[in-house]
């Protein structure tokens, strides 16, 4: 069974969290990626993906508001808090995962493909004591499961 190192990108799209989301999404029409790595000082701090740019566009969940003896209660105020901070995010640091699922460079093939599957996510970077050594995307997984001859 492959692992992480014989298939990752030892050169994936990497990002700084202060780059404006408009230049994120130019550099990853540009590169047709699915998303980039966000990285300080070679350690990986994020993950920013083309579904957080489209995360932006969405119809924005307002809060219920329950009235109870001339009281105002918001249900579900911080979720709606925290979609709007998202939407109304202008770097990448307002929108990037802070905490992405990754795996080690000894990960297996198939432990890989089932966090992608279980967690919808489209990259997972490789990191070894917080140093960021590569990715696998989907394409990775697809071209280790079904080389070409």
């Amino acid at each position: 069974m492959k692992n992480a190192a014989e298939v990752m990108d030892r050169s994936p799209l990497v990002v700084t969290a202060g780059l404006r989301v408009s230049e994120l999404a130019r550099i990853l029409l540009d590169a047709g990626a699915e998303g980039a790595c966000v990285v300080d000082d070679g350690r990986l701090t994020g993950v920013v993906t083309a579904m957080d740019l489209v995360f932006k566009e969405k119809n924005l969940h307002l809060p219920t508001i329950f009235t109870f003896m001339d009281a105002v209660i918001p249900l579900g105020w911080r979720k709606a808090q925290a979609e709007l901070e998202k939407m109304e995010g202008l770097t990448v640091r307002e929108i990037m995962t802070t905490a992405p699922v990754t795996v080690g460079p000894q990960a297996e093939l198939a432990e890989i493909a089932s966090l992608m599957v279980d967690q919808h996510l489209s990259m997972v970077p490789v990191v070894q004591d917080g140093a960021l050594l590569g990715v696998v995307d989907k394409r990775a997984v697809l071209a280790a499961a079904f080389p070409r001859h």
